[in-house]
């Protein structure tokens, strides 16, 4: 059977990187937008482009014509209110409406779990949407947007809000990180908010569950979360442990201004896409250390 073409962009980030092995598996041929200069493989063809730049987009869309488009490219971790977030709002609208007019079937594209907003109760995806902050008011704005183009235009459309991402990280504003690199080096990592309860997903899941997604005919909201919660205290403890550091760990718990519990239900994910998350925090996290 021919090769299905997939256009993804954020193709060397965190969660694209991951994602290019899986999608290989599922038979697509890859076309990976990228700012840098990666040299093409066996199993990707990169595409050095600006992603705000409309013009250029429109003429690489046109010259690969893909089916399928896979869309993780956005701001990166901590920039919450930045004013780039409206910039990826509108390039990620200029991106759909190219890839329709090229013969666009089928498009998923990345969301968050604060979308949600402030809710300590397990999060599905017929709740309304509450977004807490740019970041992820821009990404409702976009889904909403996106799942009603698709609709006018005959298109099938997926949105998958990721919830706590972890994976081999090299942004020390992100948690794991962070702790990372402290223990690493011997020093002591101070953690302030450890009561705080997360649904931890390893990258490497992420990627397989957005695969199997786009593979899919199953449309709308995908919570792309293991189901499973685990405090931040709990979850650190289980790096350091493996990094046989526990003691350089301290806990000083202070008031938090974000959501006390976020925990997903991935009964979509599993029964509908099919997708059952395969690795445990502890696995997930010895993949990490011994890379």
């Amino acid at each position: 059977m021919q090769n299905k073409k997939v256009f993804l962009t954020g193709g060397t980030g965190l969660i694209g990187k991951e994602t290019i092995p899986f999608l290989k598996q599922h038979g697509f041929d890859i076309y990976a937008l990228t700012i840098g200069d990666e040299a093409d493989t066996k199993d990707v063809k990169y595409i050095k482009a600006n992603l705000f730049d409309k013009e250029e987009i429109d003429k690489i869309l046109s010259e690969i014509k893909p089916e399928y488009m896979l869309h993780y490219a956005w701001l990166s971790t901590g920039l919450f209110n930045d004013n780039m977030n409206f910039d990826f709002l509108t390039s990620s609208i200029d991106l759909l409406k190219a890839f329709h007019k090229y013969g666009g079937k089928r498009v998923v594209m990345a969301g968050t779990y604060a979308e949600y907003g402030y809710h300590n109760e397990t999060l599905k995806e017929d709740m309304p949407a509450e977004p807490i902050n740019i970041y992820s008011q821009c990404k409702d704005f976009v889904h909403k947007i996106s799942e009603a183009y698709c609709k006018n235009n005959d298109m099938s459309f997926g949105w998958g809000r990721i919830f706590s991402a972890y994976g081999k990280e090299t942004d020390p504003r992100r948690l794991t990180s962070d702790v990372i690199n402290h223990l690493s080096t011997g020093e002591e990592v101070v953690i302030r908010s450890g009561s705080l309860v997360r649904d931890y997903i390893y990258t490497k899941d992420i990627a397989a569950a957005f695969s199997a997604f786009l593979d899919s005919d199953v449309e709308g909201v995908v919570n792309i979360c293991t189901g499973i919660e685990t405090s931040i205290h709990d979850y650190v403890m289980i790096l350091a442990g493996l990094m046989g550091k526990k003691e350089l760990v301290v806990f000083r718990e202070q008031a938090s201004p974000q959501q006390v519990r976020v925990v997903g239900d991935n009964t979509r994910l599993t029964k509908e896409v099919g997708f059952v998350p395969k690795y445990t925090i502890e696995e997930g996290l010895k993949e990490v250390l011994n890379d």
